[in-house]
């Protein structure tokens, strides 16, 4: 990821990409010993023991910034199992379980300026990451969710002006040479595939998407609130809310809602390549912003759909004056119409969301969705992937109402003279004896 912004007027950027040489970010909340056990990785399962030995161990995640369930509602974190009846009930705390599996920690911006890719100072910034994914071969099957919690401490700056945040890639799609790469406006995602035969996956290469399954939240005076004061910010009781804002939380916590306030969609998808003169890995905070910004190289240079060699824009005559530079190749490569990426080569793209402000003490939650689909030829994986992300949206939208479908029991016959062996490989198959002769 990359982020971007302004501090008291001056520009900053950072990020972690190590495709890029970028790794800007250090273990634990601001303040903390890198090296301090608790800055870690923290792992829980739906299958652990309830108020087991993981159970236990999330109280040190909780104490540098993880979420819990407070069931018992006093605030604190205390995985203990009230009735005694050995299962976990509504009025007991556990840990934030987002998905069959899910991998917590925490990291800050706080490396010394001399060993960064690029020469800012630390802006106080915490960066909360949840990984999470589910088991079940159905659509949520195909996706990895990462929910970014960015926070400004308030360590250097009362307010982060201006943000941009960036899920950026180096995606290497089997044969890392032949990547194109692409965007869809209206289901806020990037995504990188293949024309034809893949080196790696052959005639059928699947194609990878990244959607922005919730963007950070902002407040906009005449657009998402009526600001009834005049005072440019939005006070719940004296302004309108003429729109409101979630931030998914899991079937335990449930939504937080941000009423007079929206949640920003992708607002730019870049492209960028390894070693090319104007598009090239950003090697300034500045370039990093121009790249957020979309629509331009790194050096600020207006890029022209119906110029740019790397598409098919000058084949399309008329048509590029309105197809928006800053969402690159935003056609469909199954029937192959509007802007598309018609050169392949090793990618790098940039999702971008912003800007949006950031207060002291205050954090935005963003979901990143990794989505993988994969039809019968490399074009029509672009459309499975699609389908796939727009049906696990509304499960998303809707805080994951239920838990994914079980596997479906996957067995083998094989026969012999005078007998026939079924073996049956199932993880949720209920423990019962069964006999029987042939």
């Amino acid at each position: 990821f990359y982020v971007s912004g302004y501090s008291n007027g001056k520009l900053w950027g950072n990020g972690v990409l190590s495709a890029s040489r970028v790794e800007d970010y250090q273990p634990g909340p601001v303040g903390s010993n890198k090296n301090d056990s608790k800055n870690k990785i923290y792992v829980v399962s739906q299958q652990d023991k309830q108020f087991g030995d993981e159970w236990q161990e999330w109280i040190d995640a909780v104490s540098i910034g993880a979420d819990f369930y407070d069931g018992d509602g006093d605030g604190v974190y205390n995985p203990v199992d009230l009735n005694g009846n050995g299962k976990w009930d509504n009025n007991e705390d556990r840990p934030d379980i987002l998905g069959d599996v899910t991998a917590w920690c925490v990291y800050n911006d706080g490396l010394p300026s001399a060993l960064r890719r690029y020469p800012v100072n630390p802006q106080g910034l915490e960066i909360h990451q949840s990984v999470f994914g589910f088991k079940a071969k159905s659509i949520v099957g195909n996706i990895m969710f990462v929910r970014y919690r960015v926070k400004n401490t308030g360590t250097q700056v009362d307010t982060l002006k201006d943000m941009y945040f960036s899920a950026a890639a180096d995606p290497d799609l089997g044969d890392y040479g032949d990547d194109l790469v692409g965007s869809d406006i209206d289901i806020s995602a990037g995504f990188v595939y293949n024309a034809s035969a893949d080196g790696v996956y052959g005639e059928d290469c699947p194609a990878f998407l990244m959607d922005f399954f919730q963007g950070p939240h902002v407040y906009l005076p005449g657009i998402t609130f009526t600001d009834v004061d005049g005072d440019g910010v939005y006070t719940d009781g004296v302004d309108t809310a003429l729109d409101t804002a979630y931030a998914v939380r899991g079937p335990q916590i449930g939504i937080d809602m941000y009423p007079g306030a929206k949640n920003l969609p992708m607002t730019s998808m870049t492209q960028y390549m390894q070693s090319h003169v104007t598009h090239g890995d950003p090697d300034t905070h500045i370039e990093v912003r121009n790249y957020m910004l979309g629509g331009k190289g790194k050096l600020g240079d207006s890029l022209y759909v119906s110029k740019w060699e790397y598409g098919n824009g000058a084949d399309l005559g008329a048509d590029t004056l309105n197809i928006p530079a800053h969402f690159m190749y935003s056609g469909e490569p199954e029937p192959q119409t509007g802007w598309l990426n018609i050169t392949g080569i090793d990618q790098r793209q940039m999702s971008n969301t912003g800007p949006f402000d950031l207060p002291a003490g205050e954090h935005r939650d963003i979901y990143v969705a990794y989505v993988v689909g994969r039809g019968a030829t490399s074009l029509n994986s672009v459309t499975v992937a699609k389908e796939i992300d727009k049906t696990a949206q509304i499960i998303f939208d809707n805080n994951f109402p239920a838990p994914p479908p079980p596997d479906p029991i996957e067995y083998t016959i094989n026969s012999g003279k005078g007998f026939i062996d079924i073996t049956i490989e199932t993880s949720n198959l209920v423990p019962y004896d069964v006999v029987d002769t042939v």
